[in-house]
C-alpha cells in the first residue's frame, strides 16, 4: 500500500513538472493564456506551490488581468508570507490599477523584510520615476546599485531619474557605465541623445539618436528626436547637405504616420521635415494636418477640464436632490469629454437614487470601460446589482472593488451585508471585521459588527 502511495505521488509530482514546464515555455512563446490554464492545472495539483501561484500571477499581470494577478500574488503570501517574487510581482499589480500608495507600501514592508536584496529598492525606484518623485528614485536606485552593480535596467533608470531632475552630468555617467556592460541598450543611446541635444551639442547627439532607433525602430520618442536633430542646421552648412539632412529628417519621421502616430508634435515636426527638404506641397498639406490637430488638442484638453468642474458642480446638485439639474450637467460633461468615466459613474449614482436600475446598469457599464478597475465604479456597479436582486454578481463586483483598493471599507461593509442576508455569519463577520478596523469611526460598520458579534455570542 506504501509502495502504491509513493508511486501515485510520484506520478503527480511528474504531472506538476510537466504543467509548469508547459506553462514556462507558453510564456516564452508569448501564448498567455496556455500559460495560465497549465499553472492553473498545476496549482490544482499542488496548492501550496508557491512558485506556480507567483508565475500565474506574473501571467495575469503580461495580459493586464490585474485583479486575478492580484489574487495570486496574496495567495502566494498567504502560504509564504515572505516571498520575495511574490511582494514584486503584487506591487506591480497595484501599479497596473493606479493603486500607487498600495504598492508602494508593499515595497517598503519588503525592502524591511529583504534588507540585502536590491530588488524592492530597484522597484521602488522605478516607482518613484514613474510618481516624478526624482529625488526618492536616485536613492532608492543607488541603494539597488551597491547591491547588484552589474543590474543594467536599475543603472539606466538612475540616470533617466538625474536627467528628469536636471542633472546631466551624472546621467552622462550612469549611461557610460550602462553601455560599458550593454552595448545595444537603446535606452542609454536614447537618454543620451536627448542631454546632448538639449545642450546643443547636435554632432554629439546625432550618433547615439541613430543608434537609438537602429535598436527600436518602431520607438515614436526616439524617431522624433533623431529628426529635430537633423533639422538643427549646422552654421555655415551648403545647400546641398541642409537639403540632404533635412531628406534623412523626413526618413526619421515619416514612418511615425503608419503607426499611427499623427499627433500635434509628429506633424509639426514632419512638415519643418518636407519643406527643408524641397517639398513645399507635402509641407503644406501635412502643415495643416498640424493646424487641426492642434485646435483639436486644445479644445479636448480645455472640453477636458470643464467636464471635471461639469461633474463636480453636478454631484453638489445631487447634494442638494436636485435631479434635473445634476442630470443636465452630467449629460453635458459627457458631451464634452465622452472618456471621461467618472461622468457616467455619476449619472450613474443619480440614476439609481431615482430608482432608475437599468439606466444605471448601462450608466456604470460605460464607466468600466473607460477604467475596468476603479474602485469607485465597481462599488457603484455592486450597489446597482445589489438592489437588483442580483446577489452573487454584486457580491464579485464589491469584492473586485476590494481587491484593487483593499481599503474600501464600504465596499467590505456591503459584502458583509450579502453574506448576512444568506446567513452566511462567518464571511460577514469577517468582512465587517474589515470594514471597521479600515475606518473604525463609521457608526454604522460599528453597528453591524456589534449586532453580528451579539448574535454570534448568543448562539
Amino acid at each position: 500500500m506504501l509502495v502504491a502511495f509513493a508511486a501515485t505521488a510520484q506520478t503527480s509530482s511528474q504531472q506538476i513538472q510537466q504543467l509548469k514546464l508547459e506553462a514556462r515555455a507558453n510564456a516564452a512563446a508569448g501564448n498567455w493564456d496556455g500559460a495560465i490554464t497549465s499553472f492553473q492545472k498545476a496549482i490544482e495539483l499542488a496548492p501550496r506551490d508557491v512558485t506556480s501561484r507567483v508565475e500565474l500571477g506574473d501571467a495575469f499581470l503580461r495580459v493586464a488581468r490585474y485583479p486575478e494577478a492580484i489574487a495570486s500574488y496574496h495567495e502566494a503570501l498567504r502560504i509564504s508570507p515572505r516571498d520575495l517574487n511574490a511582494e514584486i510581482g503584487l506591487a506591480q499589480a497595484y501599479r497596473g490599477v493606479h493603486n500607487y500608495e498600495q504598492a508602494k507600501q508593499i515595497l517598503e514592508k519588503s525592502r524591511a523584510e529583504h534588507p540585502q536584496s536590491p530588488k524592492p529598492l530597484a522597484a521602488l525606484g522605478d516607482l518613484d520615476i514613474e510618481l516624478q518623485t526624482y529625488d526618492a528614485a536616485i536613492a532608492h536606485l543607488r541603494a539597488a546599485l551597491t547591491f547588484a552593480p552589474a543590474d543594467v535596467e536599475s543603472r539606466i533608470r538612475l540616470a533617466v531619474a538625474y536627467e528628469a531632475k536636471g542633472n546631466s552630468d551624472d546621467a552622462l555617467a550612469q549611461v557610460a557605465k550602462t553601455l560599458a556592460r550593454d552595448s545595444g541598450n537603446a535606452l542609454a543611446y536614447y537618454t543620451r541623445a536627448k542631454i546632448y541635444s538639449d545642450r546643443n551639442q547636435d554632432a554629439a547627439a546625432l550618433p547615439d539618436a541613430m543608434k537609438s532607433v537602429e535598436l527600436q525602430p518602431r520607438n515614436p520618442r526616439a524617431r522624433l528626436l533623431l529628426g529635430k536633430i537633423l533639422l538643427r542646421a549646422p552654421q555655415g552648412e551648403p545647400a546641398a547637405q541642409a537639403k540632404e539632412r533635412c531628406r534623412r529628417a523626413v526618413t526619421a519621421v515619416e514612418p511615425l504616420l503608419e503607426m499611427s502616430t499623427r499627433d500635434s508634435e509628429t506633424l509639426f515636426l514632419l512638415s519643418r521635415a518636407y519643406d527643408c527638404a524641397g517639398n513645399p506641397e507635402q509641407a503644406q498639406t501635412i502643415l495643416a494636418e498640424f493646424e487641426k490637430s492642434s485646435k483639436n488638442d486644445r479644445e479636448a484638453k480645455e472640453n477636458q477640464t470643464q467636464a471635471k468642474h461639469l461633474v463636480q458642480q453636478a454631484n453638489e446638485l445631487a447634494m442638494k436632490n436636485d435631479f434635473a439639474g445634476s442630470l443636465d450637467l452630467l449629460q453635458q460633461a459627457i458631451a464634452m469629454d465622452a472618456t471621461y468615466g467618472a461622468a457616467y459613474s455619476q449619472l450613474a449614482k443619480l440614476y439609481y437614487s431615482a430608482g432608475d436600475l437599468d439606466k444605471a446598469s448601462q450608466a456604470v457599464s460605460q464607466a468600466l470601460e473607460r477604467d475596468a478597475y476603479q474602485p469607485d465604479f465597481l462599488y457603484v456597479q455592486g450597489k446597482i446589482l445589489e438592489k437588483q436582486g442580483k446577489l452573487d454578481e454584486a457580491l464579485a463586483a464589491f469584492q473586485r472593488s476590494t481587491v484593487v483598493n483593499p481599503k474600501e471599507s464600504d465596499a467590505f461593509f456591503e459584502m458583509g451585508v450579502i453574506y448576512e442576508q444568506r446567513g452566511d455569519k462567518e464571511h460577514a463577520l469577517a468582512v465587517y471585521k474589515k470594514a471597521v478596523a479600515i475606518s473604525p469611526d463609521d457608526p454604522d460598520y460599528q453597528h453591524a459588527l456589534a449586532s453580528l458579534s451579539g448574535h454570534t455570542a448568543e448562539r
